[in-house]
C-alpha cells in the first residue's frame, strides 16, 4: 500500500474524528502533509492506522494548514479560515475559482470576464492566489487565475494578515490569502471522463487519470478544455489546462511530490458599459473593435515538495517552485463621453511576462507532553521575481455611438508605445511560530516574521528611462488564542500585522512608493459539532491598511497612495450536516470598508465594489432508499449595493440570484444538471476599467449538463 507517516496531532486528549467516504467506509482522521504543501489527500495517512479512503461526502473540513503552515484542527486556529471541499465543488457544479468563492463570507470574487483587470477581494482588500502554498505573481491582478477546478482538492481561504508565514514577490498578503490545494496521486488505478454542454454554445471535456507505478510511486494527470460564446455580443472564450503530478515515497519517512501546472485562457476583451446610459441601450451590446485579437492569459508552474521525518517529533520540509505568467491584452474601450450615447474610444495593447522562483525550507518540532505541548515551526523563504510589462495606447482611436445597431470599428494598426517597464523583486524572510497547547481547552499561537524587500523598477516612456530602487525590511508579529468553553464550542481572538511592497511604479506613476502596512484584529466563536453536524465560525474583525495604492481620480492610468483605508464588520460561515442525506451552507458578511484617512480621496467614501451586506444559503439533499442515486441542491446569493467608483459617485443596486443542481447516478455514469440565475434576475456588476462607472450585466439564466464516467 502507498504509505506515508505523519505526526500525531498536537492535542492528543481530544477524540479522533471519523469521516464518511463516498464508498461508505469509515475513516480515522488524518491531517494533511507535507505541512507547506498543505495537501488534503485522496489517500490520507495517520500513524499506526490503516486508512481506506475515497472522496468525502461532507462539505465541512475539520482541519486546515494554510493559516499556520501546519496541519491543525480549525477549532484551534485563532483566525477565521474557511475550506471549500472537493465535494462542495462537484455538488454545486463549480467551474471557476471566482464562482467557488461565493461560498465564503467576506470575499468579493472577480469574474472570469475581467480576470486581467481586478483581483479578488477579502474584507475589501485585494489578495493573491497561492497554489499548494506557493505564491504567484499577480500583476495584473488576476493573471494567475487557474481557469478550472479540475485539479483542485480544496480551497482554503485564510482571512486577515498572514504575514508571519507567507510572502514572495512584493511581500506578504495584507488582508488574507486564497490557497488552492491540488489533488494528489493515490494507491489505486482509476479516473474519470466528463463531458459538459450548455447555454451560449458551451462545450467542454475533462479527464482525470491516476496510475500507481509500484508500491511507492504514483502518477496523476488531469486536464480540461472548453469553449463558449457569451450573452455579450461578439464575446467568446476558450480555456484549457493540464496538471501532471508525481508522488514518490522514497522511504517510510521521506516523500517527494512534483507538480506541474499549465493553463490558458483567452477571450475577446470586453470593456463593460457606461452606467449612465445603460437604461437607453441594449444591455448585452458590445461596442469597440470586434475584430481585435483575443486577450490571452497563460500560466506555467513547476513545484517540488520534499518532506522528511527525522523522528516522531521532528520533520523538515523543502519546497521549490518556478512560475511563469504571461498575458497579452488587446483592448478597445470608451474613453470620454462626447454627448448622450456618443463616446470617444481608445484602444491599446498590453503585453506582460513575469517569472518567479520561490524556495522555502522549514522545520517542525513537537515538544512537551499531554497538558502542555509546543508545535514549533521555523523557516526561511527566498523569492526572485522578474517582471516586464508595456502599454501601447491610442487615446483617440474611434468615435462610436452606443445607439447604433453595430457600434464597432476595425482595431487597425498597433497603437503607439505609451511606456514599458522592467521590475526586479527580491524577497528574503525568516519566520518562527509556536502553537502552544495548555491543558485540554487552551491554545495559544505566537509568531514573528522578518522580511526584507528589494524592489527595482525601470520605466521607459519612449524618450527617457526612470529608475527606482528601494529596499525595506520589517518585523511583523502575530498572536492569537483559542479557548474551548464547552465541548464543540471555542472562543478565539487574534492580532496580526501585514507588510507589502508596492510594485508597478510605471503603471501607477509613483516614483518611490512606501510599502503598504496593515493591522488586523479579530475575535469570535468556532463550532465543532456542539450539536450534531454543526461546524463554522462567527467573527468580528477590523483591518486598517496604510499607503494604499488607488486610481488617481483625475489622471488616467495614474495612481496615488492613499493615507489609510479601514474595513470592519461581522462574518458568519456555518455548515450544518445532521445526517449523510443533508448539507446546508450559510454565510453572511457585513463589511464597512471605507477611506479613513487620505491625501486626495474623500474620507468616509466606501471602497469600490465591496458590498455592505452579502450572503449565501446553499442546500444539498441526497435521497436514500429507492431514490438513493438521486441528489438535488440549490442556493440563494444576495449582494447589496456596491460603489462603482472611488471617490463615490454612482452605485449598482442590490441583487438576489438563485441557482439549482440535480444529479443522478445510473451506474456506468452520472448525469448532472446545473442552472445559473434560475429566475433570470437582470442586475449589474461593477466592472473595473480605469476606475470608471462601467458595469457588466449579470449572467442571464443559463443551464448546463454534465455526463461523467468514473472508472
Amino acid at each position: 500500500m502507498y504509505l506515508h507517516n505523519t505526526f500525531p496531532r498536537t492535542r492528543m486528549s481530544r477524540p479522533s474524528l471519523l469521516v464518511r467516504t463516498a464508498g461508505g467506509a469509515a475513516l480515522c482522521w488524518a491531517l494533511s502533509q507535507p505541512a507547506l504543501a498543505q495537501q488534503a489527500k485522496d489517500e490520507s495517512w495517520a500513524r499506526d492506522v490503516v486508512v481506506i479512503t475515497g472522496q468525502s461526502e461532507t462539505i465541512a473540513a475539520p482541519s486546515a494548514a494554510t493559516a499556520t503552515r501546519t496541519p491543525t484542527l480549525v477549532e484551534e486556529i485563532p483566525q477565521s479560515i474557511q475550506t471549500l471541499t472537493r465535494t462542495l465543488i462537484e455538488e454545486q457544479e463549480l467551474q471557476t475559482l471566482p464562482g467557488a468563492l461565493t461560498n465564503v463570507s467576506g470575499v468579493t470574487p472577480t469574474s472570469t470576464m475581467q480576470t486581467v483587470l481586478m483581483a479578488t477581494l477579502i474584507r475589501g482588500f485585494s489578495v493573491n492566489y497561492y497554489f499548494d502554498g506557493m505564491p504567484t505573481y499577480q500583476l495584473p491582478p488576476g493573471i494567475s487565475d487557474p481557469a478550472t477546478l479540475i485539479n483542485v482538492e480544496r480551497i482554503e481561504v485564510a482571512k486577515g494578515p498572514t504575514s508571519t508565514l507567507y510572502g514572495g514577490g512584493s511581500g506578504a498578503p495584507l488582508s488574507g490569502l486564497i490557497n488552492v490545494v491540488s489533488r494528489d496521486p493515490g494507491a489505486q488505478f482509476g479516473g474519470s471522463v466528463g463531458l459538459r454542454a450548455g447555454s451560449f454554445g458551451t462545450l467542454g471535456v475533462d479527464a482525470d487519470l491516476n496510475i500507481p507505478l509500484g508500491d511507492s510511486v504514483a502518477f496523476r494527470i488531469n486536464g480540461m478544455a472548453e469553449q463558449a460564446d457569451s450573452y455579450i455580443d461578439f464575446i467568446d472564450s476558450k480555456r484549457y489546462a493540464l496538471f501532471p503530478t508525481l508522488a514518490w515515497d522514497i522511504s517510510a519517512d521521506t516523500r517527494l511530490v512534483v507538480r506541474g501546472r499549465y493553463n490558458h485562457l483567452e477571450q475577446q476583451e470586453y470593456s463593460g458599459v457606461p452606467w449612465e446610459i445603460i437604461s437607453s441601450i441594449d444591455r448585452n451590446q458590445y461596442a469597440g473593435a470586434s475584430d481585435a485579437p483575443r486577450t490571452e492569459i497563460e500560466n506555467k508552474q513547476v513545484s517540488a515538495f520534499l518532506s522528511h521525518r527525522f523522528s516522531d517529533t521532528l520533520e523538515a520540509t523543502f519546497a521549490l517552485s518556478h512560475y511563469d505568467g504571461a498575458y497579452e491584452e488587446w483592448a478597445s474601450f470608451p474613453y470620454g463621453q462626447i454627448g448622450g450615447t456618443l463616446y470617444n474610444f481608445g484602444n491599446g495593447y498590453l503585453p506582460s511576462d513575469s517569472q518567479k522562483t520561490f524556495a522555502t525550507a522549514s522545520l517542525v518540532a513537537r515538544l512537551g507532553s499531554e497538558g502542555f505541548t509546543h508545535q514549533l515551526l521555523a523557516g526561511v523563504d527566498f523569492d526572485d521575481t522578474d517582471y516586464f510589462g508595456a502599454m501601447y495606447f491610442n487615446p483617440a482611436w474611434a468615435t462610436l455611438d452606443y445607439a447604433d445597431a453595430n457600434p464597432t470599428a476595425p482595431f487597425g494598426p498597433m497603437p503607439p508605445l505609451f511606456f514599458d517597464q522592467n521590475d526586479r523583486l527580491k524577497t528574503a524572510a525568516v519566520f518562527v511560530q509556536d502553537q502552544i497547547g495548555i491543558g485540554d481547552h487552551l491554545d495559544v499561537t505566537v509568531g514573528l516574521r522578518w522580511t526584507k524587500l528589494d524592489i527595482k523598477s525601470v520605466i521607459n516612456d519612449g524618450f527617457f528611462d526612470y529608475a527606482t530602487d528601494r529596499t525595506d525590511d520589517k518585523i511583523t508579529p502575530r498572536i492569537g488564542v483559542t479557548y474551548e468553553i464547552v465541548d464543540g464550542t471555542s472562543l478565539f481572538a487574534g492580532y496580526a500585522e501585514g507588510f507589502q511592497g508596492v510594485v508597478g511604479a510605471g503603471f501607477n506613476g509613483l516614483t518611490s512608493p512606501e510599502p503598504e502596512t496593515s493591522q488586523s484584529y479579530e475575535a469570535g466563536v468556532k463550532f465543532a459539532s456542539p450539536i450534531k453536524g454543526l461546524t463554522g465560525t462567527v467573527s468580528l474583525f477590523q483591518i486598517t491598511r496604510q499607503n494604499v495604492v488607488t486610481p488617481d481620480p483625475v489622471i488616467p492610468f495614474a495612481y496615488i497612495q492613499a493615507g489609510e483605508q479601514r474595513a470592519k464588520g461581522v462574518e458568519m460561515d456555518l455548515v450544518y450536516e445532521p445526517s449523510s442525506a443533508l448539507s446546508v451552507l450559510f454565510n453572511y458578511a457585513y463589511t464597512d470598508a471605507e477611506v479613513s484617512k487620505d491625501n486626495a480621496l474623500p474620507v468616509g467614501d466606501r471602497l469600490r465594489a465591496v458590498p455592505e451586506h452579502a450572503g449565501r444559503l446553499a442546500v444539498r439533499y441526497r435521497f436514500e432508499g429507492a431514490l438513493s442515486n438521486f441528489e438535488i441542491g440549490g442556493g440563494l446569493t444576495y449582494t447589496s449595493e456596491r460603489e462603482l467608483t472611488l471617490p463615490n459617485t454612482l452605485q449598482v443596486g442590490d441583487l438576489v440570484t438563485a441557482d439549482a443542481q440535480a444529479a443522478y447516478d445510473f451506474g456506468p455514469a452520472q448525469l448532472s444538471v446545473s442552472i445559473v440565475n434560475l429566475f433570470d434576475e437582470g442586475g449589474f456588476e461593477p466592472y473595473q476599467y480605469f476606475g470608471g462607472t462601467y458595469v457588466v450585466p449579470t449572467q442571464p439564466r443559463s443551464a448546463f449538463v454534465t455526463l461523467r464516467n468514473a472508472f
